[in-house]
């Protein structure tokens, strides 16, 4: 009997240690709207440099619509902050969702950034970012054309997976990225990189997949 009921003891203690991590993640810690939108940030340093990520509103998700542009700095309490991140599933399945400017500040997208948001067409991505990661797009079925700055160096597994309507990737850099994973997904885009790089990327065990095509960027 007692064995029995320290065993239901550790996985109440389990569940609600649990539920206390998941609502940590997802629970932001202040919102501003002096864009024009209501955005959610949680900060990431509260120490020079001061940096906050754009979040979501909470893990129901869908917490924007129409056109977002993310600013580069927000001040919270007489600290100006950078935003230099997507958070883990800041945008996830904002179906009315069409369009993100970014800041030039973003060097990293966290995992699941923007699945399910059906109605992006296109995205350029800022010339700062250097990390997307896994299934950053997934399921973002409408999406047609990308474009990853010369900064990039990772791309998540899947990041692509589920884009249906993806044509063409454009990748300014030269070096071909590391893709942590396996690969891109279930997609078949088109590959355009610098003049003089294709060999480069016909020697990756995953880009090479594809079609490369050369283009003067």
């Amino acid at each position: 009997m007692l064995n029995n009921l320290l065993r239901l003891y550790t996985i109440i203690l389990l569940l609600f240690c649990y539920a206390s991590v998941k609502g940590e993640e997802y629970e932001y810690d202040f919102s501003d709207e002096k864009t024009g939108s209501l955005i959610y940030y949680n900060v990431t340093s509260d120490e020079i440099p001061l940096t906050i990520a754009v979040a979501n509103r909470d893990f129901n998700y869908n917490s924007y619509k129409g056109n977002v542009t993310i600013p580069e700095k927000v001040f919270k309490g007489g600290g100006l902050y950078t935003v230099t991140s997507i958070w883990e599933n800041a945008f996830a399945y904002c179906d009315s969702l069409t369009e993100v400017i970014f800041p030039e500040s973003i060097v990293q997208l966290d995992d699941g950034a923007f699945v399910g948001c059906k109605n992006i067409k296109q995205i350029t991505l800022p010339n700062k970012l250097s990390k997307i990661g896994n299934a950053v797009f997934y399921g973002c079925t409408s999406l047609e054309t990308i474009t990853l700055p010369a900064s990039i160096k990772i791309l998540g597994d899947n990041v692509f997976n589920g884009c249906s309507s993806l044509k063409r990737i454009n990748i300014i850099s030269a070096i071909p990225p590391e893709i942590n994973g396996s690969k891109l997904g279930k997609t078949n885009p088109v590959i355009s990189v610098p003049r003089g790089s294709s060999k480069a990327y016909s020697k990756s065990n995953i880009w090479n997949k594809y079609k490369i095509e050369e283009v003067a960027y």
